[in-house]
């Protein structure tokens, strides 16, 4: 059995070109923030879904109704509105319901949401604001409005007709 081998002529061909390797790295974003030393980092993509906000808002209501400790909830809130669950008065200890949650994108880093909340015949609305921070996710804003005691808006007397 004969081998073949083939040759390029000489002077005929271009010269051979050392090959160059291309490394590939991946296109990682700049580290902007590090959380503080002790703190674990969070690593969502995105927002939290409706699922999770749900849950949140959950949690920070049953922390107004007495049913949650506070300190459960001190890492899906901000330290201002922490101190003010602290504070703040209960609500009535009836179960209450989330209802359908209406999100809205002012910019990348925040999430805001209204939604309405059934607590036993009384319907409330609820209005929260989420911002990204080095941790994750955190309610910065918890505002539930209750219904006026009283009229919603004074009816003018009729004057009357003599």
């Amino acid at each position: 059995m004969t081998t073949h081998r083939l040759r390029g002529l000489a002077g005929s061909e271009p010269a051979a070109r050392p090959r160059t390797v291309r490394h590939v790295t991946r296109h990682r974003p700049p580290v902007r923030d590090l959380p503080p030393a002790g703190h674990n980092v969070v690593q969502l993509l995105g927002p939290p879904s409706e699922r999770q906000l749900t849950g949140r808002l959950n949690a920070i209501l049953e922390v107004l109704g007495g049913r949650r400790a506070a300190a459960q909830v001190q890492n899906l809130v901000d330290p201002a509105l922490f101190a003010r669950l602290l504070t703040h008065s209960r609500l009535p200890s009836t179960r209450h319901r989330v209802g359908t949650l209406h999100l809205c994108h002012p910019t990348d880093l925040a999430l805001e949401a209204a939604t309405t909340i059934r607590n036993g015949p009384r319907v409330l609305a609820l209005a929260a604001r989420f911002e990204r921070t080095r941790t994750g996710w955190v309610c910065t804003r918890f505002h539930l409005l209750a219904p006026r005691l009283g009229p919603a808006r004074a009816v003018p007397a009729r004057p009357s007709a003599a």
